[in-house]
């Protein structure tokens, strides 16, 4: 398990993108962390080189786990600042992404307008559950991610969509996302 995750920490600080951690990893982690603890409670010597060895181990794969994730969360900060799209997210991580994505694609769209206008007295607007998209080139027919059936959209329409469909379609060089801003 030590080398295993020796292995995954220095992948991960190797990368400039989040690593596949593997389930099986994360099961077995899990596991040997809570037979480490076991074997040193259980220890009759508490200061025997054994029972030491087993502490050492323990606060050394938690201080490589803690930095990994550290180094993940970094680079999840930098993608969401930049709108960068991340593959091989924990489950909570990209939960975290997703919740950073509203405010930063809302700030950036406030820069898109400043850069043109150079009105910085326009104010944001609170992020909606939707976004307004304008089509950039035909799209087919799609299920947004409430199960709505929606399109087919051809080149110019607008439309009102879940803000990860509005992403997607973005990623994908159909829509661009138009901004949400107002002026006082």
């Amino acid at each position: 398990m030590y080398r295993e995750t020796l292995e995954l920490w220095n992948s991960e600080r190797g990368s400039p993108h989040p690593i596949k951690i593997p389930d099986r990893w994360i099961r077995s982690l899990k596991d040997h962390a809570e037979d480490l603890r076991i074997n040193a409670r259980l220890a009759v010597n508490k200061d025997s080189i054994n029972t030491r060895l087993l502490s050492g181990e323990l606060e050394i794969l938690s201080k490589m786990v803690e930095d990994l994730l550290r180094r993940r969360l970094r680079k999840i900060i930098d993608a969401a600042l930049e709108g960068r799209r991340l593959e091989n997210l924990l489950p909570v991580e990209a939960e975290l992404y997703e919740k950073l994505q509203l405010p930063l694609t809302s700030y950036r769209e406030y820069i898109e307008h400043v850069k043109y206008s150079l009105d910085l007295t326009a104010k944001k607007v609170e992020s909606s559950a939707r976004l307004v998209v304008v089509f950039v080139k035909p799209a087919p027919a799609i299920v947004d991610s409430d199960g709505v059936a929606r399109g087919p959209f051809p080149e110019g329409a607008v439309a009102s969509l879940d803000p990860p469909t509005a992403r997607l379609l973005e990623q994908g060089g159909y829509v661009k996302i138009l901004p949400t801003l107002k002026t006082h």
